[in-house]
């Protein structure tokens, strides 16, 4: 039995909300620690506020015009924003400001995925690591890319 698209969302709001708490305390408890090749909190919230922008929602749109046109499920590659960039960007914000784009970017995915009919939500997209996948299924793999983050802030 697949997940109902309510229990989605809410995962998604939870997912985002559960991050930057995590951030919050990771700044608290591991402030006077410096890792290299670790991203700190407030890169790690600013990357996820990029990939909600940048990979997740334009993907969902293409997903459902494809289906829309009646053409074939789109085909994604693996991609993210570039890693020195995304550090660059954000890593002299503040955890506030972090939190705030993060947040942001969620809602917005949430906009994306709230209004979206039952037929929508099975729209698919071939995906390079994730294989024929449809809108529930990315939102799972959302989900699943907040997680592998998070365990870098706990």
């Amino acid at each position: 039995m697949s997940n109902p698209p309510a229990v989605l969302m809410v995962e998604l709001v939870m997912s985002i909300d559960r991050m930057i708490q995590s951030a919050e305390a990771a700044k608290v408890t591991q402030s006077h620690l410096a890792i290299p090749g670790e991203w700190p909190a407030q890169v790690v919230l600013g990357h996820v506020s990029q990939v909600d922008e940048q990979i997740w929602i334009p993907r969902i749109a293409q997903m459902c015009q494809s289906q829309v046109e009646g053409g074939q499920s789109p085909s994604f590659d693996w991609w993210e924003p570039d890693a020195e960039a995304t550090f660059e960007k954000f890593r002299d914000i503040s955890l506030e400001e972090a939190s705030a784009l993060a947040m942001s970017a969620r809602t917005q995915l949430l906009l994306a995925v709230k209004e979206l009919s039952p037929e929508q939500w099975s729209a698919t997209a071939i995906h390079e690591a994730f294989g024929s996948i449809d809108v529930a299924g990315l939102i799972i793999q959302i989900l699943t890319h907040d997680e592998e983050h998070r365990a870098s802030l706990v």
